[in-house]
């Protein structure tokens, strides 16, 4: 019954309850609703049962006694919460198959799962279930050993070191517990599972090294271990006897690849991926061997020198190639488009790569995303992008290449990243790529464009972020950008903008309501932005997704500031400073209540400082200086992170702290009780105040009230009690983790010296 919709079916249940010799029962993605927990199966001789791919939100208890069950699969029912309910094990013993995957369950491990003689198949992936891996092991020893096949518990929160039974599953073929905490080393019997054709260990929290056995697992197809804390040399042994290795992934870990220069692999892999891993400084001469390879990645792999004219020989089929972040040199190859016709990415960022592009990358019409940004690469961009439609990344961001940006890019439909900046293109933007619809991330920064802006917003619907600082920009801010709702980071300064800052900017409603966002959001692997903000210019990489920004400093804006702006709760950085702005600071900036860096500095802005501004509870920097403003300060504990006078500068109408200016009425009393007279506006000397001293003699008392009301609160408020310790209780984890990968670190480099 796979697939017929039983959620308004009247007592479905029932009907299959009369069928009482009923061997197999399929209802995957039949829409499935919970039923009554009371109610008993008369199927009793069902041997297959399978509900997978429904609503429930509880195993049905009717499950619990099939006691001639051979298979179930409740897997894809992620409404499936609370522990796992160990009747189903202890009353079904002839179970073989048995898969609770992509559900919710929680809790440990069921104990009793090793007592189950006639399983072959356990499937527990993406739940929440906790406790020792070593739990595998425990139960009845000479029976469940010898028949386990498959066995997958990734995606849970397992702890513990990997048992040392772990040689004695002899008919285990596919084995993954990664995306776990598991701890402790690869067992160094793992060389005994002599059929193991899949071995998954990854994003854990392995140490130690590889042992040698693992190669000799003959049969093995895929072995992915990164993303621990693996150490030490790999070296051929280690592939002594793979021969059927096909995916190997040892990236992200501490590993130092060390082979023969004449070594020959007994394997023809596919898929390989040795990124942050020591691997240079010289290409791998093996890979010369590998004629199946269709995915190559050695990023931050310490390789240096040129790239090999045999690589692109052998890459007829590769779709995936990604050497970035080495210390490559010398030029790409002229017919790279004509030797790897099958390419969909191309990662050669963070290199030091020479020469132009070759125009052979258009032919490339599977290409998903090239990067060849943070390079040396010079000359013109190649006009022959018309073919590219499935581009979805186009980055070759810091580099020397120059010329007008082509107009074939408008023709690239999918195109959602466009990131051109720091290099030395000129001329204007084709209107046309406003008609790329995709668009989400447009970065033209640091060039030396011209014109008025293009007017964004009617067909640019999906972009998130757009910078274009830093180039020779005239006009104003186009209206249109009022559309673009999805916009998180603007940035438009040092250009020569003029005009007023449009009133409709609050139509950046993902700035207004962060509920809004674009869902699609790329993720680009090298992709970095500048931002100004704090006072400082910073890089953000990934994060920039999570950043709203507005910074419009650095032009010739006029008019005042809208009160819209105060409507963009979301911004965390706004920048209108080195402007030609007038009035007065919109009274209610302080509801921007996540903003933490506020630069209006260098305008014409009259008036006094708002008072909500001594109310913005995440403000690290503020920057007012060089204005009209005046009246006293606004007093408040959050302005006392920014409590410096430069922040007030050139402001002769302010008075108040931190400034020495006193404001009118602000004069402290005299000896005899009167305001003493200090109309120069200097504060008075130190004899006719005792402020310090009563700092000074409160002190103590402060301290002592403050820590016993704190004490107070945690032992009689028990949720505020419960929630203290449990983040102590994360931090003490944190710290110890912490120390204890330093101890093993410095363990092996002292090991290493002797």
């Amino acid at each position: 019954m796979s697939g017929v919709g039983l959620s308004k079916a009247k007592d479905w249940f029932g009907s299959i309850n009369m069928l009482s010799s009923l061997q197999s029962l399929q209802l995957s993605d039949c829409e499935l609703q919970d039923i009554s927990s009371s109610l008993q199966a008369n199927f009793t001789s069902l041997r297959f049962l399978t509900i997978e791919s429904n609503n429930l939100s509880y195993i049905p208890p009717w499950t619990y006694n099939l006691s001639k069950l051979e298979h179930i699969d409740l897997s894809d029912n992620f409404h499936i919460k609370g522990p796992f309910p160990i009747a189903i094990i202890e009353n079904n013993q002839r179970l073989a198959f048995f898969d609770v995957s992509l559900d919710s369950l929680q809790g440990e491990f069921p104990k009793n799962m090793s007592s189950l003689c006639k399983l072959q198949v356990v499937r527990l992936s993406s739940n929440y279930f906790n406790g020792k891996i070593s739990v595998i092991s425990n139960g009845p020893h000479g029976c469940v050993w010898s028949k386990w096949k498959i066995f997958d518990v990734s995606g849970n929160n397992f702890s513990g070191d990997l048992p040392n039974q772990f040689g004695d599953f002899k008919e285990l073929e596919f084995l993954d517990l990664s995306l776990n905490s598991i701890s402790g080393s690869i067992p160094t019997n793992s060389g005994e599972l002599s059929s193991l054709r899949e071995l998954h260990l990854h994003n854990n929290k392995l140490s130690g090294t590889i042992p040698e056995s693992i190669g000799q697992l003959s049969n093995l197809k895929e072995l992915r271990v990164q993303h621990n804390f693996l150490y030490g040399v790999v070296s051929d042994h280690h592939f002594e006897n793979l021969k059927s290795l096909t995916g190997l992934d040892i990236s992200s870990n501490e590993l130092t690849l060390n082979v023969s220069s004449t070594w020959v692999p007994p394997f023809q892999v596919h898929e390989i991926d040795l990124s942050h891993c020591k691997v240079g400084p010289e290409f791998p001469k093996w890979l010369q061997t590998q004629r199946n390879i269709t995915s190559l990645t050695m990023s931050n792999a310490s390789i240096s020198y040129d790239i090999p004219d045999w690589l692109y020989d052998i890459s007829a089929n590769i779709t995936h190639l990604d050497i970035s972040s080495n210390v490559l040199t010398g030029q790409v190859s002229q017919d790279i488009g004509d030797k790897m016709p099958r390419l969909t990415v191309l990662r050669l960022w963070g290199n030091n790569l020479t020469g132009g592009i070759s125009s052979s990358l258009c032919k490339l019409d599977e290409l998903d995303e090239i990067n060849l940004s943070k390079n040396q690469l010079s000359g013109r961009l190649p006009r022959c992008w018309r073919a590219s439609q499935k581009l979805k990344a186009f980055v070759f961001e810091n580099n020397k290449l120059n010329g007008n940006i082509p107009k074939s890019l408008c023709h690239l439909q999918q195109l959602q990243v466009l990131s051109l900046h720091r290099n030395g293109f000129s001329g204007v933007i084709p209107n046309c790529l406003s008609n790329l619809q995709q668009m989400v991330f447009f970065d033209l920064s640091n060039n030396g464009l011209t014109s008025r802006l293009p007017p964004f917003g009617k067909h640019f619907q999906s972009l998130a972020m757009i910078n274009l600082e830093k180039n020779h920009f005239v006009g104003g801010i186009p209206p249109q950008f009022c559309q673009l709702r999805y916009l998180r980071f603007l940035s438009l300064a040092q250009n020569n903008i003029s005009g007023p800052i449009p009133n409709c900017i609050d139509g950046f409603l993902s700035m207004v309501d962060s509920t809004l966002y674009y869902e699609d959001w790329p993720y680009e692997d090298g992709l970095n932005v500048m931002v100004n903000t704090k006072g400082t210019s910073q890089m953000y990489g990934d994060v920039i997704s999570y950043f709203f920004s507005i910074d419009l400093s650095a032009n010739m804006l006029d008019g005042q500031i809208p009160e819209e702006f105060t409507r963009l709760v979301e911004l965390q950085n706004m920048n209108l400073s080195q402007n030609n702005l007038s009035g007065h600071i919109p009274t209610n900036i302080g509801d921007l209540q996540n903003l933490e860096s506020l630069d209006l500095s260098r305008n014409k802005l009259s008036g006094t400082i708002p008072s909500g501004i001594s109310n913005m509870d995440f403000l690290s920097h503020l920057n007012l200086s060089f204005n009209k403003l005046s009246g006293p300060i606004p007093s408040g504990n959050h302005l006392r992170t920014v409590d410096d006078e430069s922040v007030y500068r050139g402001n002769d109408g302010l008075c108040g702290a931190p400034l020495s200016k006193i404001c009118p009425g602000d004069e402290p009393p005299g000896r005899d009780g009167r305001k003493s007279d200090n109309s120069n506006g200097e504060r008075p000397s130190e004899g006719n105040l005792d402020i310090h001293n009563w700092f000074y003699a409160g002190l103590g008392p402060g301290f002592t009230v403050g820590f016993l009301g704190f004490c107070s609160i945690l032992h009689f408020k028990r949720s505020w009690r419960i929630s203290y310790f449990r983040a102590m209780d994360r931090a003490f984890e944190e710290f110890s983790m912490t120390m204890t990968i330093t101890m093993l670190w410095l363990k092996r480099k002292i090991q290493q010296r002797e």
